[in-house]
């Protein structure tokens, strides 16, 4: 019989544990409370066009940063908890030289679209290519803050530098309706609170080390990473080629469900350096029963949160009711993706089940990438929306049964397995 019970108590009583859920608990916490007034503030004192073009411009950014390889957070994280410092600075060279390139084509595509009349538009991109990348290379000191265990620190870097840009964009956007001005903050004031924490942290590390496999693992989750960032970003700019920037503007308010889809995250900032270490006793049966927790969970929250925002968001923006919908579809993810966290987390915590959460990575970045195309040609947003819910979906599913046959295979007695 699975004891959960003692499972869940030796997990529990860790120092580390206890830390770092309060922390990334309330980190996650402030996150969502200034990520949803920053967003109300822009949808509600922006022109519609506007914040179409906010949500677009953060799209095609996205798409580029691929080129700043944030996957080297996953290696800078990997050798932070092994203490092995070297890391830090070894990873943001290597992202500021690519971020080279993510600001030449940057320049690229926002001259193209000044040559399309978009000046707006143009001016929004020019900003991203001077401040962007930098700050993006930079920021992976909160990779390494969470290797190190320093949660704390990670906590209040995080709400300082998110607290300061989500006030200020507020302010500018109630203040004087410019989305250029916001933009301004976004990019610059990110770059020089981003730099400014970087530097106080730089003479902190304890040493110079750096892992064996620095360089293979840089290029295997940077290989991964590229799949990951233009299945996350390319919706938008590909739903421009189908709906005005209008109708864009209802498509990012309801991404800010993505919020609440995104709190099963702190299951894998959490648990993910218990589940990588055998002496805490964690089976993989038991893995396989708080994925199914924790879907009951996500479910429970998607029927309280649906219920709370039918009421809250025509109260709070009535000019926005054809966000609903969407927002509906788009929370349908948070079963399957909380449970996602955790199932992933193990795959990934431990080095024997690493070519299963590779296959997992790329089937799964595949896949987005060919269903939110098809989703946009089909049903433009709507069609959209469901393609992130059928990934989803689709992503349980195949960790879950992964899962069992990973259990079914540690069952088998070694004899059984020499005669096969």
């Amino acid at each position: 019989m699975i004891n959960h019970r003692g499972m869940l108590q030796r997990l529990w009583h860790s120092p580390y544990l206890r830390q770092s859920s309060f922390y990334s608990g309330a980190q996650m916490g402030a996150q969502i409370v200034l990520g949803m007034g920053q967003i109300w503030a822009l949808a509600n004192y922006l022109p519609r066009e506007s914040y179409g073009w906010w949500g677009y411009c953060a799209g095609i950014t996205g798409l580029v940063s691929i080129f700043t390889l944030p996957g080297m957070g996953q290696m800078i994280t990997y050798g932070a908890a092994r203490q092995m410092d070297g890391v830090l600075w070894a990873g943001v060279r290597i992202r500021l030289r690519f971020g080279i390139l993510a600001t030449l084509l940057l320049l690229a595509i926002a001259v193209w679209h000044r040559q399309t009349g978009q000046e707006t538009v143009f001016f929004m991109l020019l900003l991203a290519a001077l401040f962007l990348p930098a700050q993006l290379a930079l920021d992976s000191m909160d990779a390494y803050l969470h290797g190190a265990g320093l949660f704390r620190a990670l906590f209040f870097r995080r709400l300082l530098a998110q607290g300061i840009l989500a006030l200020a964009i507020a302010v500018a956007a109630w203040s004087t309706g410019s989305v250029l001005i916001c933009a301004l903050l976004l990019y610059g004031g990110g770059l020089l609170i981003t730099l400014l924490l970087f530097l106080t942290l730089l003479p902190k590390r304890r040493n110079h080390l750096l892992p064996d496999d620095f360089l293979s693992l840089s290029r295997q989750f940077s290989l991964q990473s590229i799949g990951t960032a233009i299945g996350y970003n390319m919706e938008r700019p590909l739903l421009s080629r189908f709906i005005s920037f209008e109708e864009m503007a209802a498509y990012n308010l309801a991404l800010a469900a993505q919020l609440a889809v995104g709190i099963g995250r702190l299951v894998d900032r959490i648990l993910i350096s218990r589940l990588a270490n055998p002496r805490c006793g964690v089976e993989v049966s038991q893995v396989r029963w708080g994925m199914q927790l924790l879907f009951i969970l996500g479910a429970t929250g998607y029927l309280l949160l649906s219920l709370l925002l039918s009421w809250l968001l025509p109260m709070l923006l009535p000019h926005y009711g054809d966000a609903l919908p969407l927002i509906y579809i788009l929370l349908l993810q948070m079963p399957f993706a909380w449970a996602n966290s955790l199932g992933m987390s193990w795959l990934l915590a431990r080095p024997e089940h690493h070519p299963y959460y590779h296959r997992v990575t790329w089937l799964i970045m595949t896949l987005r990438i060919l269903l939110l195309t098809a989703g946009a040609f089909l049903a433009a947003s709507r069609g959209v929306a469901w393609a992130w819910v059928l990934l989803e979906a689709g992503q349980f599913l195949a960790v879950y049964l992964l899962l069992h046959h990973t259990a079914v295979a540690d069952d088998c007695p070694p004899d059984s397995k020499d005669e096969r």
